[in-house]
């Protein structure tokens, strides 16, 4: 009996020793099948914290009252980027330059990139984006000052002035060409790219439109749609940016398979005064449109389909005219679009013509 219990005692504590290790092993191979936990995903206000909107503005040379280099002076601190129209390109394509030395020391010492603005001078197109050796030129004239002086890119601004019966292709593709020979060299440096387009959704019908927007957003780092002059001398009185030809033209741009990250807004501070009757109109800024406002010269009204500012009002000769504008109060409407769409940013145009509450607005509905 004796013998029989030993046998049996061994035997139980095989068995436990064979259950020991098979419980080991699963252990082992449960282990390495378990699923890496799911990452929890990003609250709302973690992605807000995430998404960080850049403020950017033209500057074009100046002193004095209305001049933009005393808006960037005061508004150092909000503004990320500026884009300075310092260089045209000429019909041969040398570049005429002009560039403000007190202005690029004030962006160097207050940590803003500056990224010229290129613009063609009068009659240049043509012959610049259907030429070889002026693109030629004009390509390696651009990516030389960008070295030279440090700037952070460039932005390239060619607009065409229509005339009847004209095609445009073969501009079309001399920009698209200017573009692609523009990056390589702007690559070899690591800069930046950027181009001003006209909006394609109702766009002014004066300017021809000569943007191939899916090319040149593989050669650009940034697009900047420039989403004014709806309503402009030539036309009749109305709106210069009225918020859902805007929000139109934001969708237009992103059905296109753009990134929103890749897009800034364009944004008027001006606005254009019309005699009654007439279509001919002259540019005026915001900031002498509302400090007449202030000084009760005349009162603003606001148009609700629009949501813009208009002024209607009789001048020192006797004369009824109207002003249509974009003030501050229309600007914080584009920057809930720049939210809603989650866009790389916006540039002003310009430095200067802004009323005395825009910058303001910018930091409590765009920056914060």
């Amino acid at each position: 009996m004796s013998r029989c219990k030993d046998k049996y005692e061994r035997s139980k504590g095989k068995y436990k020793n064979v259950l020991l290790v098979l419980f080991i092993m699963l252990l082992v191979l449960t282990a390495g099948c378990q699923r890496v936990p799911e990452p929890v995903p990003e609250s709302l206000a973690e992605q807000a914290a995430l998404y960080s909107p850049v403020a950017g503005a033209f500057y074009v040379n100046g002193r004095g009252a209305g001049a933009s280099y005393g808006s960037f002076y005061s508004n150092r601190d909000l503004i990320h980027e500026v884009s300075p129209l310092w260089y045209y390109v000429r019909e041969d394509g040398s570049l005429k330059e002009d560039v403000d030395g007190e202005a690029l020391k004030l962006a160097s010492d207050s940590g803003v990139k500056v990224i010229p603005l290129v613009a063609f001078l009068s009659n240049a197109s043509s012959f610049v984006l259907k030429g070889v050796n002026a693109r030629e030129a004009a390509i390696a004239g651009i990516a030389r000052v960008v070295r030279e002086h440090g700037y952070d890119g460039v932005n390239i601004d060619f607009e065409i002035v229509k005339a009847a019966g004209r095609d445009y292709q073969a501009e079309r593709e001399g920009l698209n060409r200017f573009a692609e020979g523009l990056r390589r060299e702007l690559d070899s440096s690591g800069k930046r790219l950027d181009i001003c387009v006209l909006p394609p959704e109702q766009p002014p019908a004066h300017l021809a439109q000569i943007y191939d927007l899916a090319v040149l957003s593989e050669l650009a780092d940034r697009l900047v749609v420039m989403t004014y002059d709806y309503s402009h001398s030539g036309t009749k009185p109305g709106p210069v940016a009225p918020l859902p030809w805007v929000e139109a033209n934001i969708k237009a741009v992103l059905q296109l398979g753009i990134s929103p990250e890749k897009i800034s807004l364009g944004i008027a501070s001006y606005g254009y005064d019309w005699p009654s009757g007439a279509t001919r109109a002259d540019v005026v800024s915001a900031r002498e449109v509302m400090q007449s406002i202030g000084q009760s010269v005349f009162a603003a009204e606001w148009d609700g389909p629009s949501q813009t500012p208009f002024v209607v009002y009789r001048d020192s000769r006797g004369r009824d005219r109207e002003i249509w504008f974009e003030n501050s109060a229309a600007s914080e409407q584009k920057m809930e679009l720049i939210k809603k769409y989650r866009l790389a940013g916006f540039y002003l145009w310009r430095l200067g013509y802004e009323d005395a509450l825009f910058w303001q607005t910018v930091k409590e509905s765009l920056l914060q």
